[in-house]
């Protein structure tokens, strides 16, 4: 019922020569409202304040204020419980935007309210180790976790050191990191078969439907591969700028990648390949899938240690994770958060950027004014800018997200 948030203007408008009524006798917002327009009465179902005046303005019920005179009033809901009224005025026949409203001055309650409300499931990929003695290790431990955010509880599926993770069909496909395997799950996380990759450092993952290929990079020798959707064998590999005979290891370093239609896109530190001399040029490059050896084409330039590309409404998205900006188009961030952001996901009303507690902080120092070191996600309307935080505090890295 978005057509009953209306602006002061718009209300001024529909009230004509009708008169207005408050609905809600509030501390709070009936002195905000007295001061854009003058109601002939306020109606409240709180019998005590039946036949009262407040600020000089009588106060009857619903029945005798709503149906006292010839024609229908324009209501105002100036009460908290403004989805009840909201659906007692349909109830008596008025009709949302055209014969109510609820106060322009409680949109931001509104806007609050409907974040602490959705109702979404969030899978947290957990790229942390199970081992004390490594150093990402964190005693919650690696694995993938399935956060409800309507209850708060988080519950642990499976233990793991995963990466990014992907849907073919009714499977979830993950990288596990420390086991050097692409993990497949049933719908109650059950592992029914195990890949083995022919190296360490795989890190990225996605899956392209219209080819049936999974794309996988590897960080540590800057590789895409390309393997069948069905039994996840290799078809094809090439190297992201064709300079592998120099013997170097992640000199790019690849990390996530993300695939639409015919292309594919890859997240890298260094498209130079210098990034281990502190030249940070990472970005976004594209290849396309029936012609990988071409060579990437450079779409973004200029990021520091970004990730989780995705395509998301036909856009191409991406985190530039050491700054803790989102991007939604090239040139625009659309978030600023105080975290090293990675894993991005959306669920059609909001986006969801993981946040990990930050392990380079030394190289943040003059660059952010406050360093965000727990682990967990936010929630992000990008519209209105403002985010919930949902803590991960036994957890320390967060490497991507999906909406369940």
């Amino acid at each position: 019922m978005s057509d009953w948030w209306k602006q002061w203007y718009e209300i001024k408008e529909a009230i004509s020569d009708r008169g207005v009524v408050f609905y809600g006798r509030s501390e709070d917002w009936i002195p905000k409202a007295l001061k854009k327009v003058q109601p002939i009465c306020i109606v409240d179902n709180n019998e005590k304040y039946h036949h009262t005046d407040y600020r000089d303005v009588s106060v009857f019920s619903p029945k005798e204020g709503l149906y006292s005179k010839n024609t229908k009033p324009y209501v105002v809901i100036t009460a908290g419980i403004y989805d009840g009224i909201a659906a007692e005025l349909i109830d008596m026949g008025f009709v949302p935007g055209q014969d109510f409203s609820c106060s322009p001055d409680y949109r931001d309650f509104r806007l609050l309210d409907d974040m602490r409300e959705h109702d979404s499931k969030v899978l947290v990929a957990c790229s942390d180790y199970n081992e004390e003695t490594k150093a990402r290790y964190s005693k919650s431990g690696g694995g993938l976790y399935l956060y409800d955010l309507q209850s708060g509880v988080m519950e642990k599926k499976v233990s793991g050191s995963y990466r990014q993770m992907v849907w073919r069909n009714d499977e979830l496909y993950a990288v596990e990191y420390v086991a050097c395997e692409v993990h497949v799950f049933d719908s109650e996380f059950k592992i029914t078969r195990r890949f083995t990759l022919d190296s360490p450092n795989y890190c990225g993952l996605a899956y392209n439907e219209k080819n049936d290929i999974f794309i996988i990079v590897n960080a540590g020798k800057d590789t895409i591969s390309i393997h069948n959707g069905k039994d996840f064998e290799l078809k094809k590999r090439v190297h992201y700028s064709g300079r592998e005979h120099l013997g170097a290891l992640s000199e790019h370093h690849l990390n996530d990648v993300t695939t639409d239609g015919d292309y594919i896109y890859v997240s890298f530190f260094s498209h130079s390949g210098n990034w281990k001399k502190g030249v940070f040029d990472g970005g976004v490059s594209q290849f396309e899938i029936s012609n990988l050896s071409s060579g990437p084409n450079l779409l973004v330039n200029g990021l520091w240690k970004p990730h989780s590309p995705e395509i998301i409404d036909g856009e191409l998205c991406y985190l530039d994770s050491m700054r803790g900006r989102f991007y939604q188009k090239s040139q625009e961030y659309s978030g600023q958060f105080q975290s090293f952001a990675r894993g991005l996901a959306f669920d059609g009303k909001y986006y969801f950027i993981g946040a990990s507690e930050d392990m380079y902080m030394s190289e943040r120092f003059g660059h952010s004014d406050n360093i965000m070191l727990n682990a967990g996600f936010y929630m992000f309307d990008a519209k209105n800018k403002a985010s919930r935080f949902y803590p991960m505090l036994g957890n320390m890295n967060i490497h991507d997200l999906m909406i369940m």
